[in-house]
């Protein structure tokens, strides 16, 4: 387009680096910069769904339940028993561990014909998922184990993670 004889210029009309003066103004256009790898973007994602996936599995472990001691009435129960659960350090460490281990092998991989970085990345994206979805099941069978153990006459259920049990017994 041209307007009182010169020519102006529409966004992305000029080459990376290069400048134009209108009068006393010059105008510059950035440089591009370097387009990001996949590679950085999949690492991003990975921090990213790691913190995601650390807290869904600090919300999985945290539950309590509780239930009455068996041998007791309706009436006259004997006691009860208590369960508590807090989120598990085993946990966290391992899904740290696999989220570097993962990186490391990706950086190792890169520019690999087979199982390149990208490829490692992804897997152990789904790797940390999949744990976070076992976490969550352990929390879950644990929850509904452990009532049903006690009521069965199991006073200590075996457990996995940070679990604290109390029992409260009632005197006639």
């Amino acid at each position: 387009m041209t307007c009182s004889g010169r020519q102006d210029l529409v966004d992305g009309d000029l080459p990376p680096g290069s400048s134009v003066r209108y009068g006393s103004t010059v105008t510059t256009t950035a440089p591009d910069r370097p387009r990001e790898s996949l590679f950085t973007r999949d690492s991003r994602k990975l921090v990213g769904i790691t913190i995601l996936c650390l807290v869904l599995q600090t919300i999985g472990q945290n539950w309590s339940t509780g239930t009455r001691l068996p041998g007791g009435t309706a009436a006259a129960p004997a006691g009860q028993v208590s369960f508590h659960a807090t989120p598990w350090s085993g946990w966290v460490l391992l899904t740290v561990a696999i989220v570097v281990a993962g990186f490391l092998v990706g950086v190792a991989r890169r520019g690999a014909a087979r199982w390149d970085q990208d490829r490692v990345l992804a897997l152990t994206l789904g790797v940390v998922s999949g744990l976070t979805a076992f976490v969550w099941a352990v929390g879950l069978a644990q929850f509904f184990w452990v009532g049903w153990a006690v009521e069965h006459g199991v006073l200590h259920p075996f457990t996995i993670g940070d679990v604290a049990m109390t029992i409260e017994r009632f005197t006639p």
